[in-house]
């Protein structure tokens, strides 16, 4: 066994994502010292929330989904083993952990819980931020999940084929990672005993404010110690992954040409039947194969791309998305300011698409434009500024506060001042 260490040091907490690109991404694992873009309170209060509705029993098919392993398995309803309101810190969650659960090792996994609190989501997504501006923006969604164990070896990254690349911030404890490179082949059954070091294995350590990498072609197993916490984000980079995202969309375009009629087709078979009958079975999957045709070479498809692909750069890759926030009232005197930023990208003649913080909407090219040019990052104006750059007659004013509106939902502009009445 080999113990790593490639490492990236900066003067600074902040990762040099430039050196980081061309050094390691995509070429070998890396420990680098970097600030983690969220602190241990703000975790704890995140988990606790995403814990909640799992206190009372197993839930299928939601976000954030949480699991919970303990000794040998993974606990169907681990109920009162999740933290709640009553750990008021997390230090005080892993001493009732190490009291409920003595003498067995554990691992809490909460996926996509960023949902849940913009704060934190914008953190990350602003911490990754450069690292795509030197390697490229994700086409897929990139997977976030918290990671909380103890004294616990998982050995799930070593059961199936790699398809994520992945980045760990450590922020509590220790996590070893044992890595297996896929292009020498499944790896040996030794890899998930720390006890034993086979051949061809890597161990990639780390502590509180290091961040483990490692490509998408390692399979890994995890080893949490000393109460370890991290945040964990796996990036999609097998080049079959977009082929089934576009799979998916294809069929849900045919699905939809059908009215979504969810009825299962039956083909006719049976002793006198022939494949090449008119309602054979034959002619049926010709029909599809012309539907399929029509569907890729249709204008739908273009469309729905670019504005997945204009969500899925506005949210640099992190979703699912957080929920937009309640609106708030607006005068021609209020002072706004444009706090985030906006993706724009034509959307077939005199339409451009304007995606927000993972949110798509549509606009008027022209008036989006001015609209654009109006609301200038980091400065403050005011709506009736807004309102003067689409004429100022007052015809548009209904028009311009329900954009302005919508903007400030979806977090794309703050309210600096509400003047009194």
């Amino acid at each position: 066994m080999t113990t790593l260490t490639h490492e990236v040091r900066q003067a600074s907490d902040d990762v040099d994502w430039a050196l980081f690109g061309q050094r390691y991404w995509d070429r070998r694992p890396a420990r680098l010292g970097a600030r983690p873009p969220v602190t241990l309170d703000r975790i704890h209060a995140l988990t606790v929330r995403s814990c909640a509705p799992f206190r009372a029993g197993t839930r299928f098919w939601v976000m954030p989904d949480v699991r919970f392993l303990v000794g040998d398995g993974r606990l169907r309803a681990p109920g009162p083993l999740l933290p709640d309101s009553t750990d008021r810190t997390l230090d005080d969650y892993l001493d009732r952990l190490d009291t409920d659960v003595a003498g067995h090792g554990y691992l809490l996994t909460v996926s996509q819980p960023l949902l849940l609190d913009f704060a934190l989501w914008s953190a990350v997504r602003d911490a990754i931020r450069g690292l795509w501006r030197e390697v490229g923006w994700p086409n897929l969604p990139v997977e976030a999940e918290v990671l909380i164990g103890d004294r616990f070896t998982e050995h799930a990254g070593a059961t199936g084929a790699p398809t994520h690349a992945a980045l760990t911030w450590v922020l509590r404890g220790r996590m070893d990672v044992r890595l297996w490179d896929e292009a020498a082949g499944p790896p040996p059954a030794a890899i998930a005993d720390p006890d034993r070091e086979p051949d061809g294995v890597r161990t990639l350590g780390a502590g509180a404010g290091e961040l483990l990498y490692w490509p998408g072609d390692r399979r890994h197993v995890d080893t949490y110690r000393d109460g370890c916490v991290a945040l964990r984000l796996r990036i999609p980079v097998d080049r079959r992954l977009p082929f089934t995202a576009l799979r998916d969309l294809l069929a849900e375009l045919v699905h939809g040409r059908h009215g979504n009629d969810e009825t299962v087709p039956c083909f006719p078979f049976g002793p006198g039947s022939r494949v090449d009958e008119p309602d054979g079975v034959l002619p049926r999957l010709t029909a599809l194969g012309d539907e399929l045709r029509t569907a890729v070479e249709g204008e739908q498809l273009r469309r729905t791309l670019r504005v997945r692909w204009a969500a899925l750069r506005s949210a640099a890759g992190l979703e699912p998305i957080p929920v937009p926030r309640e609106g708030t009232p607006m005068t021609r005197r209020t002072r706004i300011r444009r706090s985030g930023e906006i993706v724009r990208m034509p959307d077939g003649p005199g339409r451009v698409v304007w995606a927000v913080n993972g949110n798509v909407f549509t606009l008027p090219t022209a008036a989006g434009d001015r609209v654009f040019a109006a609301l200038r990052e980091g400065e403050e104006t005011s709506v009736a500024d807004v309102c003067r750059a689409l004429g100022g007659d007052g015809a548009n004013d209904e028009s311009v506060l329900a954009l302005l509106d919508k903007l400030y939902r979806l977090r794309g502009i703050d309210v600096v001042e509400v003047p009194a009445r």
